[in-house]
């Protein structure tokens, strides 16, 4: 069974980002008490959030580097680039699983695409009739074909979509949506893509096949792609900084390059203060880097490694040792899936740890 327009719309409530808002009802009462002029009163139902989304991108100035944006080798543009775009963005802030869903789920709702800026006709009708008299069937709703978006956005430029999620981050930053001290997350990741992207690296990788007969035995296979680091504020989950390289390259070689990146991007709105890596991000010589300016870099250690049983020793034995509990609600899944685990965290203070075992 598919998504359905309700479940988008659900999609779309729990991804907002409700820990940069707040309520204030007595403060609400006191302005309409005093019976100033009301330009209106909305409701905030899915249309007004998103128009309102839309006006808060336009104030920051991120819907003109959206329009700067161009794909490479489109030599014939029936649509501005920026429309591509906004539409693959509308269709990740809904949470639309499947490209081939857009037609029932979002090209026809003629609110939604209006906010794209297709109009009425666009929608009903479509942008050309290329093809109308081979079509086999009813035309499915929409100005465009899934597959079109799908060719169209995969050609616009790494380089050039860097530089338009850094511009965005700069402009959340001097929004104030952030506060004065800020923990950055950082954590890499493989962006997969085909030989024929140009730029793009390369590396082997293995890979685990299982035969008919349920035989399963080791391949090596050629990967090529980008290394996408991404840094996130702990709070808000707001992106701060993103840099990318070509898949082979290690993910210590960006960790500076992100750092940087977001310390300028908050410079003047807030302070970068500690940021937390995975451990394939550092390297001692990252460490030595990020301790000049008094940058704290926090590891979390896994299982396996030797610094988390040298830690964890003096915990078992039970020596004079401070322990602090907390009991918290972690919420798992989204939509109607979604189900909350109540977990107990006992916080045990240690001193004179200097294992140091990647």
């Amino acid at each position: 069974m598919g998504q359905t327009r309700d479940a988008t719309t659900q999609n779309l409530a729990e991804r907002w980002c409700w820990a940069v808002a707040r309520r204030d009802d007595a403060r609400v009462a006191r302005r309409l008490d005093r019976k100033p002029v009301v330009d209106g009163v909305y409701r905030l139902d899915e249309g007004a959030v998103l128009d309102d989304f839309c006006h808060f991108l336009q104030s920051l100035g991120v819907m003109a580097l959206f329009e700067q944006a161009c794909g490479a080798a489109i030599h014939r543009e029936m649509v501005p680039f920026v429309q591509y775009v906004l539409l693959y963005g509308l269709k990740t802030r809904l949470g639309m699983e499947r490209i081939k869903a857009l037609p029932s789920l979002l090209f026809s709702d003629e609110a939604r695409m209006q906010l794209v800026g297709f109009n009425a006709p666009q929608v009903r009708q479509g942008l050309c009739q290329r093809g109308a008299t081979k079509r086999q069937g009813e035309r499915a709703p929409g100005p465009m074909c899934p597959d079109t978006l799908a060719k169209n956005i995969v050609t616009w430029n790494w380089r050039d979509l860097e530089m338009v999620c850094n511009g965005a981050m700069r402009a959340l930053a001097k929004a104030g949506v952030l506060g004065a001290k800020v923990t950055g997350l950082a954590d890499g990741t493989d962006l997969d893509t085909t030989e024929h992207d140009a730029g793009c690296g390369q590396v082997t990788r293995t890979v685990g096949i299982e035969e008919k007969r349920g035989n399963g035995h080791e391949i090596e296979v050629m990967v090529y792609g980008w290394k996408v680091l991404l840094l996130i504020e702990a709070v808000t989950k707001m992106p701060l900084a993103v840099t990318g390289g070509q898949i082979q390259e290690h993910e210590a070689r960006g960790a500076r390059a992100v750092v940087t990146q977001a310390r300028m991007h908050l410079a003047g709105d807030a302070r970068l203060a500690q940021v937390v890596f995975d451990q394939g991000c550092v390297d001692g010589t990252t460490l030595w880097w990020l301790d000049q300016p008094g940058l704290r870099c926090v590891v979390p250690a896994q299982k396996a490694m030797a610094v988390t049983a040298d830690a964890r020793a003096p915990a078992a034995a039970g020596e004079d040792l401070t322990v602090g509990r907390r009991v918290h609600t972690v919420r798992h899944g989204q939509g109607k899936k979604a189900w909350r685990a109540r977990l107990e965290t006992a916080v045990v203070g240690i001193t004179g740890l200097t294992t140091d075992d990647p």
